[in-house]
């Protein structure tokens, strides 16, 4: 689509009862599906200390381990993760599913207003539930970013096709985004190459003053000038090479990569067949590249080509919207009954969240006023209930040292791990596992079980 074709240039356009109903079937299987993973709960953790003291703590307040240098520039989402955790685990999956309908919402009104049709929006709406499952389906702290993105992509594109002094909104939206999630800085290299390939022919200034004040709006948070420090950290920390982690590589031995590769393949195949601006090559082939190194950035790119696709789907021909009188009572009832099927399943999934929880402070209490070594994510669990941990997220917070034991403990490595071993009263795990035996390797025996877990300590 070429600078200033915009179908529906200057007015309203529903969303097809068909999309409506892709959002509600989106929001029904992650509320359904939905789990919480690593990355989440340290939030509510820190959240929870923000709140009760008023003021930003030194630190981890809750491991053990040495953090006293860590930068702490999300604020913001951790207390936001503490508001959410005040019902227990279940209001961080119901903020998952809020989070990314919302997002997905926002695109497909982008993708609406260039002509979309119906089916090529709830085709487009299947593809990024299957290419980016893992994030959407596992709560963590990326979905404080879902939002601010898709909001970044279409302010970004609305100032590719009527370039105007909207996009100075770029600016502050990167502020308050980076006061929650430290995914800012892949919205910041997309409006990088929007600003590069697009403004800067146009108007030079503007594309410099924006793009100079956008980087100096990462940095607008508790950690000021030392913020890049922070970034530089996530980004050198051990967990970035831990092949097993959140940061792993894509492989094809693992279904959900394969799905993301899949999905993003598709994706820009639909997206791409027609011409598109030299901007959205480069900034899929970025994000294409990082999503390479680790998989969790699949879900940038996937939501990336979400509007050029679903768009792509309807032939230029094809592309004509409702008249404008069209009723939107049953767009509207559709969306209420599925809110109200959402509803529903979170209400009935409550009780195993609440278990878990339970369980999570049962722990606490049999480890009260100990270290306690425990794998991620029940290391963040147990610190949002009360717990002293050695070491959990955020993992970059430590000491290179600390972060490869900590790993080395949680892939079973006695040897690797003995640093952690050493510095820990007690070591929680499930019986049995690779932590289990190598905490059993390093001389702890077991003590107590509660429920599938034990708790060892030393001889």
């Amino acid at each position: 689509m070429e600078r200033g074709n915009v179908v529906s240039a200057g007015r309203s356009t529903p969303i097809p009862i068909l999309a409506v109903v892709g959002l509600g079937l989106v929001a029904c299987v992650v509320a359904r599906v939905c789990v919480i993973g690593s990355d989440a709960l340290w939030l509510s953790a820190l959240g929870d200390t923000i709140r009760a003291g008023h003021e930003i703590p030194t630190g981890v307040p809750f491991a053990a381990a040495p953090s006293e240098q860590w930068v702490n520039t999300t604020v913001l989402g951790q207390i936001l993760f503490s508001l959410l955790h005040l019902g227990g685990s279940v209001g961080i999956v119901a903020a998952q599913v809020a989070t990314a309908t919302c997002s997905l919402w926002l695109l497909v009104g982008a993708a609406r207003r260039r002509g979309a049709s119906g089916m090529g929006l709830a085709i487009m709406l299947g593809l990024v539930l299957i290419g980016g499952a893992a994030p959407l389906l596992i709560a963590r702290a990326q979905l404080l970013s879902l939002v601010p993105y898709a909001a970044l992509l279409v302010l970004v594109r609305r100032e590719h096709e009527r370039p105007s002094r909207m996009i100075w909104a770029a600016v502050p939206l990167v502020a308050l985004w980076g006061n929650l999630h430290g995914a800012v800085l892949v919205g910041v290299a997309v409006l990088g190459c929007y600003l590069l390939f697009s403004r800067l022919p146009l108007e030079p200034w503007t594309a410099v003053a924006v793009g100079l004040a956008s980087a100096a709006a990462t940095c607008l948070n508790p950690g000021l000038l030392r913020a890049p420090r922070y970034y530089l950290g996530v980004f050198s920390g051990a967990a970035t090479s831990d092949d097993s982690g959140m940061w792993s590589r894509p492989t094809i031995s693992n279904p959900l990569d394969v799905l993301l590769i899949a999905a993003s393949v598709v994706l820009a195949y639909i997206a791409f067949r027609h011409r598109r601006p030299l901007w959205e090559y480069a900034a899929t082939l970025g994000l294409a590249g990082a999503s390479a190194l680790a998989g969790r950035h699949g879900i940038w790119l996937v939501l990336f080509l979400a509007v050029p696709a679903a768009v792509g789907l309807a032939s230029p021909s094809r592309r004509v919207l409702p008249p404008p009188g069209r009723s939107r009572v049953l767009p509207a009832a559709t969306a209420a009954a599925c809110i109200l099927v959402v509803a529903g399943l979170l209400t009935m999934r409550a009780p195993v969240f609440h278990l878990n929880d339970m369980t999570a402070a049962q722990l606490v209490q049999a480890t009260r006023g100990e270290v306690v070594l425990v794998a991620e994510p029940l290391a963040e669990s147990m610190a949002a209930a009360g717990a002293t941990v050695w070491v959990s997220n955020p993992l970059d917070a430590f000491d290179h040292a600390d972060q490869a034991a900590y790993l080395a403990f949680m892939d079973g490595d006695a040897t690797a791990g003995a640093r952690a071993f050493r510095q820990a009263d007690v070591v929680v795990a499930v019986a049995d596992s690779p932590p289990a035996r190598a905490a059993r390797a390093s001389g702890y025996t077991v003590r107590e079980a509660l429920g599938p877990y034990v708790l060892l300590r030393r001889g």
